[in-house]
C-alpha cells in the first residue's frame, strides 16, 4: 500500500514538473514577443 502512494506522488511530481516546463515554454515565447510589439509601438508613435 506504501508503494502506491509513493508512486502517486512519483507521478504528482512529474506532473508538476511537466507543467511547470510547459509554463516556461509558454513565458520563453512571451517574451520573444515583447520586443516585436514594442518595436511596432514606437514606429507607430514616431509617425504619429
Amino acid at each position: 500500500m506504501i508503494a502506491f502512494y509513493l508512486s502517486l506522488a512519483a507521478l504528482g511530481a512529474a506532473g508538476a514538473a511537466l507543467i511547470r516546463e510547459l509554463a516556461a515554454a509558454q513565458a520563453r515565447q512571451r517574451a520573444a514577443l515583447r520586443p516585436v510589439r514594442v518595436r511596432a509601438d514606437r514606429r507607430g508613435s514616431r509617425q504619429g
